[in-house]
């Protein structure tokens, strides 16, 4: 090999270890929202949701985030490492949201000790975690993920609620019961009055006796109701 290829050679090497060297990594950062400031390392680089960059070997922070008046914006934030003449692609999506219903329904949903709301909820793409809670069931920490409907189950821990007192048969009978036993008791009393006004019209020992006969029936038919209207008040302080 003569000395001019040799140097032919060498040159070409050299140029491809140059073109190595000066090759940079591109950042390329779409959003679904023109509205975006698009920020890398903290420096502005776009406000229109859309960047395109050459940027050497390192790490870098990028932050995209609304920039419309709106209270509730959205900001996505993540951490990239490039090297080697990388392309390196991420999107944002601002308008996404994922639908989340759980069994049983009505549940709280807490981002960050925050309360969203109750289940089913829509949630946006910026929130990631969430803890789900419900009395009567097992708290759960969830990961959203990125599809339109998310369904999630909750591990029933409590105890199944009897049916109301006042919807049991038991009620009714004892309502009914207590009804009948308050007539009673008026009646008889009654009877009782009247009899005892004939035996003081009349003198009639007879009269007396049935006095005393209703006069207990309609005791006993008093202390009855008493207990029947007792167990009803428990019954209900209970509930």
């Amino acid at each position: 090999m003569n000395l001019l290829t040799k140097t032919l050679m060498i040159l070409f090497f050299v140029s491809l270890f140059l073109q190595a060297q000066d090759c940079n990594n591109i950042l390329r950062i779409i959003s679904d929202k023109s509205e975006v400031n698009i920020f890398v390392n903290d420096s502005l680089v776009s406000s229109n949701g859309q960047a395109e960059l050459e940027i050497s070997d390192g790490e870098y922070k990028i932050t995209a985030s609304e920039n419309d008046e709106n209270w509730n914006t959205k900001t996505f934030t993540d951490k990239i490492s490039l090297s080697n003449c990388e392309t390196k692609i991420i999107h944002y999506h601002f308008n996404a949201e994922t639908l989340l219903e759980t069994i049983p329904s009505d549940v709280y949903v807490y981002s960050n000790d925050s309360l969203l709301g109750f289940t089913p909820i829509k949630i946006p793409a910026t929130v990631q975690e969430l803890k789900l809670s419900k009395p009567g069931y097992v708290q759960k920490k969830i990961k959203i993920e990125e599809k339109p409907v998310q369904i999630v189950q909750l591990e029933f821990n409590g105890t199944i609620k009897s049916e109301p007192f006042v919807k049991t048969t038991l009620f009714k009978v004892l309502t009914g019961s207590a009804i009948a036993l308050g007539a009673v008791t008026a009646y008889f009393k009654l009877k009782a009055d009247d009899k005892f006004d004939e035996y003081r019209f009349s003198g009639d020992r007879k009269f007396l006796d049935e006095t005393h006969r209703y006069d207990t029936i309609s005791g006993i038919s008093l202390a009855l109701f008493q207990i029947n209207f007792g167990y009803l008040i428990y019954r209900f302080l209970a509930e």
